[in-house]
């Protein structure tokens, strides 16, 4: 069986993690590191380039193979730490701005180069490695296991843990403390298992990340569909209301509250319909104020407008469930009643005709006297529509006027 090739796996699996990262990053909508995801796919491709340079040890220059590939690893660290501050609620500014890790990572460049070209020793790359990474990664463990979301942060403190039990023992092994373990951690097999580990764990990291990530979206388009659901009950609600308010504007008369004439006149129709089809009877009511003219010359227009809403409250209060009452304009209402007859009719305009004496209309506190001529006409067969009754009522309502007024007739 063929051993496993140490510089093949840190190219594959370099490559790998590099292609992850990338898309990971073209994926994300925070580019600029501001957010967690976006530093840990950057710690990934870093870590990509980091392994594709060790692998071609021997083929590149040094500078890159190991001075260059080191401080991509200890780039790669510092990413893995500024993804972690991302979930803390107010993290430290100076920690998340780029010029101070920058300069970290120059010098670190210096004791790489030392340990590459003055002092060729692998054992001290080895424990630099884990000196400079070890820290790093305790913080992040420590920011993470306090701040990550509950649905990752297990997740992502058993892979930092596990990255920072690895470090501790790479530098108890470089230090030569413990020899059977320096032996076995560097051979073959576990330098291969050390591209595997790490590649395996950013990946996860990566992963989870995503899920989290995808959890929160999850979780912000259902907060948003219900807040839209919301705003949509509320704005059904306001065109029922804005539509309700535009029936009352278009059948209502804005003075007294009770019926415009269009309105009545469409009631009007209806109701001689109904009446016919089920041989129901049919009043109408035609009601004038008697002398409203002098009201106004006398009083004023706004006393005469008391005097039209007084009426208009007294014709409304005055009708039962089924019955309407309406203005036709001026001075002039009527009042629709369904189911009734010409006797029951008259009794009604009597009523309506007494009780009108007894409002309350003042002006300079004195009382304006109010008085109602009323005609009545019945449904007959020889009515054609709404405009015959109303024409019938109407010449009942002159024929009161022309007995005195005050007064009730029917046609």
């Amino acid at each position: 069986m063929n051993p496993l090739h140490v510089g093949t796996c840190a190219l594959t699996l370099g490559i790998a993690c590099l292609a992850i990262g990338i898309a990971f990053f073209g994926m994300h909508a925070e580019r600029d590191g501001r957010s967690a995801g976006s530093n840990w796919s950057v710690a990934a491709i870093c870590q990509g380039a980091a392994w594709i340079l060790i692998s071609m040890r021997g083929e590149l220059p040094i500078a890159m193979s190991i001075v260059l590939a080191k401080v991509l690893l200890a780039a790669n660290a510092v990413l893995l730490l500024r993804g972690a501050l991302r979930y803390l609620p107010e993290p430290e500014s100076r920690l998340l701005k780029p010029w101070p890790w920058a300069v970290f990572l120059l010098l670190v460049a210096l004791p790489y180069a030392w340990f590459s070209y003055a002092d060729d020793n692998a054992q001290a790359r080895i424990l630099l490695t884990s000196l400079i990474r070890l820290p790093l990664l305790v913080a992040a463990y420590v920011f993470l296991s306090r701040h990550a979301p509950r649905n990752g942060r297990a997740v992502l403190c058993a892979l930092f843990g596990i990255g920072i039990v690895w470090h501790f023992l790479l530098a108890l092994a470089s230090l030569g403390s413990i020899s059977a373990l320096n032996g076995f951690l560097q051979s073959d097999a576990m330098q291969a298992a050390t591209f595997l580990l790490g590649g395996a764990s950013i990946i996860l990291v990566i992963a989870t990340q995503f899920r989290i990530e995808s959890d929160n979206t999850r979780d912000s388009l259902r907060a948003w569909a219900e807040a839209l659901e919301v705003e949509s009950l509320q704005l059904e609600k306001t065109i029922e209301d804005r539509n309700q308010e535009l029936h009352e504007l278009a059948t209502t008369d804005c003075m007294t509250g009770i019926a415009n004439r269009r309105q009545f006149l469409a009631s009007t129709g209806q109701e001689i319909e109904r009446s016919r089809r089920y041989g129901h009877k049919l009043s109408l009511l035609m009601i004038d104020i008697d002398h409203f003219k002098a009201i106004n010359d006398k009083f004023g227009h706004p006393t005469g407008d008391l005097a039209i809403i007084a009426i208009g409250r007294h014709c409304a209060t005055a009708c039962r469930g089924s019955d309407l009452a309406g203005r036709l304009g001026g001075e002039e209402f009527a009042m629709l009643l369904p189911e009734t007859g010409l006797e029951e009719a008259q009794a009604v305009a009597e009523r309506l005709r007494a009780g009108a004496q007894a409002l309350q209309v003042l002006h300079e506190g004195h009382r304006v006297p109010l008085r109602l001529s009323i005609g009545i006409a019945a449904l007959e067969a020889t009515d054609a529509g709404p405009d015959t009754l109303l024409a019938r009522a109407d010449r009942a309502l002159y024929a009161a006027k022309n007995a005195g007024r005050d007064c009730v007739r029917a046609a």
